[in-house]
């Protein structure tokens, strides 16, 4: 082959290759889901409605238009349903894609272990590096060394812990019962055919969660403890499970992407109405109830873009600022309240200066959002990386 040609064939090659994004050296494309990029952004919408949720705080406002806002402000920290929405879709696809094929396994092989790199590393890194800092701030050194221990053994996930330790791990309790219980029910439900499973497996999760709570009052707690009695917390994946068996079994068209923007009505619909029942006098009945559930549906009807994931909003979702911040959101998540916390006790109170007010909101988020990315980029990213050829390794 000539000189000519070889470059030719080169340049060739090279325009139809994509160039590569500052993003892809962050990212870790998944080996057994199908990729889907506005995925991100909705995580990086999730990270920030948390951080917006527990960052603003204010005085209770003399007018009732104030004390909406402010209200309005702290349902924001419900950007954590997005997350539990999400995490129902991403983990179970692979089932419903085994379940789709009818492979003779239906639990992904090397899913423990993905499940294991993803999270504990940044928990126990976290928990390593912040107990130290509860003590020195709070002291109660028994009882912190206590609840970290609980929590890098993974009794914390079995037994109530303290709430003192980062309450925003509360969650994490829910997630792992969530990894737990959705194997279980592909097991219990193998001899089902595939549709039929898709919606006793989804309507297992929500009414069975949802009876436990009605019935006995209970439910996830953060404060005093941490605590998720009976997996009440199960029913907040239940609409990604079963969008995710719906992509997997082929029951939509494009046409279904429709119901994604039906989901931006819903959630500020559900936080809107829940921050205005906060309002004095607090209503009693479902009406709070009914406006989480509003929320939770419509994050559930935001998954419907994977009908079409070409769509324009779906491809706003794809920005690469906000995909970056739903790449490092779980270390973001892990970090962000004790140093927003321990910002406010350091600075005091603003007194009504708005640029100290404005330096105890930006300073935390400053801090946390690098930290965060630098915890991911250097420790969590190698661990991912480590962990995916590993689980490659054993196929």
């Amino acid at each position: 082959m000539s000189d000519s040609t070889s470059k030719a064939a080169l340049k060739h090659v090279s325009a139809n290759q994509p160039a590569q994004h500052w993003l892809d050296s962050w990212h870790v494309d998944p080996s057994s889901n199908r990729e889907y990029d506005f995925i991100d952004g909705l995580r990086g919408l999730a990270i920030l409605m948390v951080l917006a949720g527990h960052s603003i705080y204010a005085r209770e406002p003399a007018g009732v238009a104030g004390r909406f806002l402010l209200n309005l402000a702290g349902t924001f920290g419900m950007g954590v349903g997005l997350f539990f929405t999400l995490s129902g879709f991403l983990i179970s696809w692979p089932f419903w894609k085994r379940k789709a094929n009818n492979a003779e396994s239906l639990i992904p092989p090397g899913y423990g272990w993905r499940r294991f790199w993803k999270i504990y590393p940044p928990l126990a890194l976290s928990v390593l590096l912040l107990a130290p800092c509860f003590v020195l701030w709070m002291g109660d050194a028994p009882g912190f060394v206590r609840t970290a221990i609980q929590w890098l053994t993974g009794l914390a996930f079995l037994m109530p812990v303290s709430g003192k330790f980062n309450p925003v791990m509360w969650s994490l309790v829910v997630e792992i019962h969530f990894y737990l219980v959705l194997p279980l029910l592909f097991l219990l439900t193998k001899r089902l055919s595939a549709k039929t499973c898709l919606w006793v497996i989804s309507l297992l999760l929500f009414a069975v969660p949802v009876s436990i709570q009605a019935l006995t009052g209970l439910g996830p707690t953060f404060a005093p403890e941490i605590s998720d009695p009976f997996c009440t917390g199960l029913s907040s994946f239940c609409f990604g499970v079963c969008v995710a068996g719906i992509d997997n079994l082929k029951l939509w068209n494009k046409r279904w992407s429709r119901l994604g923007d039906a989901g931006w009505f819903l959630m500020p619909l559900g936080l809107a109405v829940l921050a205005w029942t906060r309002l004095p006098p607090h209503p009693v009945g479902l009406t709070p109830y009914l406006c989480t559930w509003t929320f939770t549906l419509g994050t559930g009807c935001l998954l419907f873009y994977a009908a079409a994931p070409e769509k324009i909003i779906a491809r706003w979702l794809c920005l690469p600022w906000l995909r970056w911040c739903g790449i490092i959101s779980y270390e973001w998540y892990l970090f962000h309240q004790p140093i927003i916390v321990w910002s406010r006790g350091w600075f005091g109170p603003a007194g009504g200066n708005i640029w100290q007010y404005s330096l105890i909101l930006g300073l935390p988020f400053a801090i946390s959002v690098v930290f965060s990315a630098l915890v991911y980029r250097w420790f969590s990213l190698p661990i991912l990386q480590f962990g995916r050829s590993r689980n490659k390794a054993r196929k």
